[in-house]
């Protein structure tokens, strides 16, 4: 970590508004993306991105220098974004969906994120959830079921029927 973001996150700390701007205004638009991916609109993710941020400094005095600060950073906003979602109940539980085998299909040419983004954001909400934790942010399926309250095979089935769907549409 360099300097300048030790001294602003000590500035954050305590709570000294120019190293706030700084830490906005150096992070903000990774952070936008991710909130991208969860909110419904853009409107939606900048609300997301507001929360985030004053969670972040909230709780910046238990980042502790260990570990990339960046990642601790979008750790934050994606739990954010998951409570946001949690408050507005716009999903629930879907009952355990069959597994169906994978197999691995060759790409003729390549599709634009955007493409893929928008498919997953049209598949059912705990379905682009699952994918998008898993895939997106790398967590494990143990993590993903803490998270969402459900079972580690109903992450693995949500993840399968995601990745299923999302290979019919876009390769079809």
């Amino acid at each position: 970590m360099s300097e300048a973001h030790r001294d602003i996150i000590e500035g954050c700390v305590r709570w000294e508004r120019p190293a706030q701007e700084q830490l906005y205004r150096a992070f903000s638009k990774d952070l936008f993306k991710v909130c991208k991916l969860y909110g419904a609109d853009t409107h939606d993710a900048e609300d997301m991105l507001h929360d985030a941020f004053m969670h972040i400094f909230k709780n910046i005095g238990s980042y502790h220098f260990s570990g990339s600060f960046e990642g601790w950073m979008r750790r934050v906003t994606v739990n954010c974004c998951l409570q946001a979602l949690r408050k507005r109940k716009s999903f629930t539980q879907l009952a355990e969906i069959p597994y169906v085998d994978e197999t691995e299909m060759e790409m003729e040419k390549a599709i634009p994120f955007a493409a893929i983004l928008e498919e997953i954001n049209r598949l059912p909400a705990k379905a682009g959830l699952v994918l998008k934790l898993y895939a997106l942010e790398g967590w494990s399926h143990a993590e993903i079921a803490e998270e969402l309250e459900i079972s580690v095979g109903t992450s693995k089935s949500q993840l399968n029927y995601a990745r299923t769907v999302l290979k019919q549409k876009l390769i079809a």
